[in-house]
């Protein structure tokens, strides 16, 4: 997704106006690149900075320059083979991600490498943890 929409903006900035024969004045061209290149440099920084860090009471999802934080003992239940589409932000990969539910509307979706494992590590922590697996 983040690439096809990286894509999107460089058709939009420089694509267009050339197939609408249009001319780019050096200030607009210089305004357009920077933006372009910023936009796709958060992109890129959300692609290759999310990862998940599992502490003894803690749970760090980490994707670009955004950062959630969960206490493990508040987690309530687990969804899995959720879908990412349909949710506004997700710090996910993954059109496959699992959904953490940690009481009063507070969830986080996250798509760990290992489904299996990294939902073992949660709930040899917290006991309490209840697992949704949806088909």
């Amino acid at each position: 997704m983040l690439i096809i929409v990286s894509f999107m903006i460089l058709f939009l900035s420089f694509g267009l106006p050339i197939i609408l024969r249009q001319s780019l004045g050096s200030t607009e061209l210089i305004i357009k690149t920077l933006i372009s290149i910023l936009i796709i440099g958060f992109f890129i920084w959300c692609w290759t900075n999310t990862y998940y860090v599992i502490d003894k009471t803690r749970l760090f999802a980490i994707f670009g320059p955004f950062k959630f934080r969960v206490e493990i003992q508040d987690i309530k239940k687990i969804t899995t083979d959720q879908k990412t589409i349909g949710w506004i932000i997700k710090p996910t990969l993954s059109w496959n991600c699992i959904v953490i539910e940690c009481g009063d509307f507070k969830t986080l979706a996250i798509s760990p490498e290992n489904q299996d494992t990294f939902i073992n590590t949660l709930t040899d922590i917290n006991k309490e943890i209840k697992i949704k697996y949806s088909a």
